[in-house]
């Protein structure tokens, strides 16, 4: 008498690997070789998706509203904050007002030349020495140009290859700096001052 559930006297134990009905039981190894082939197969298919998706050469900013931080700052500055003209090709990147090395609060305008070089104007009143070497990186004397009838001290940054222009006049500073030749300095100092004379402000008195 046999009892329910049990293997038949004459069937003989399954050998390993396969159930009591002869059939090979799955096998965990290839279980994990399945998976990972299946995983590999989908990580390459997403990868030659992203591939394939078009992609922005780079990220535009919106240019900065100089005009309009120049008028919300005007009222807080012991002078007019320029607002160069006539850079055509050029985007302002940044216009601020903050508060620089020595406590001197400075007028920032920062460019895009139509060249792709970065360039910068900083403005001041009572700067200090400190103050000038730190905006132009402790440039060197390198000599004077002339822009539009004035002179321009010429500073250089030999190691890092940045120059800036310098001017006080009337206890106000103005510095044009940049990465850029001594020429596309002069447009920018030339601008700041066609911005003051468009505003009637004579080297950045406030204007009546």
């Amino acid at each position: 008498m046999s009892t329910t559930g049990s293997t038949p006297a004459h069937q003989a134990p399954a050998p390993p690997g396969e159930d009591p009905r002869g059939v090979p039981r799955t096998r965990r190894g290839g279980n994990v070789q399945s998976m990972l082939l299946s995983m590999a197969v989908i990580l390459g298919l997403v990868a030659v998706v992203v591939w394939a998706l078009p992609r922005p050469g780079s990220i535009q900013q919106p240019p900065a509203d100089v005009a309009g931080t120049a008028a919300g700052a005007g009222a807080g500055l012991p002078f007019t904050p320029p607002v160069p003209t006539g850079l055509e090709g050029w985007t302002p990147t940044s216009a601020e007002v903050n508060r620089s090395t020595d406590g001197v609060t400075t007028w920032h305008v920062g460019y895009r030349t139509d060249e792709g070089e970065y360039v910068a104007l900083e403005v001041a009143r009572d700067a200090t020495a400190a103050w000038q070497r730190a905006q132009t990186g402790g440039g060197a004397a390198d000599g004077t140009l002339e822009v539009d009838g004035r002179q321009w001290e010429r500073l250089l940054q030999e190691d890092r290859g940045r120059r800036s222009l310098l001017r006080t006049q009337d206890g106000l500073t103005v510095i044009a700096v940049g990465q850029a030749g001594y020429p596309v300095l002069a447009e920018l100092a030339r601008a700041t001052e066609a911005g003051w004379a468009a505003a009637g402000a004579e080297w950045g008195a406030p204007a009546p």
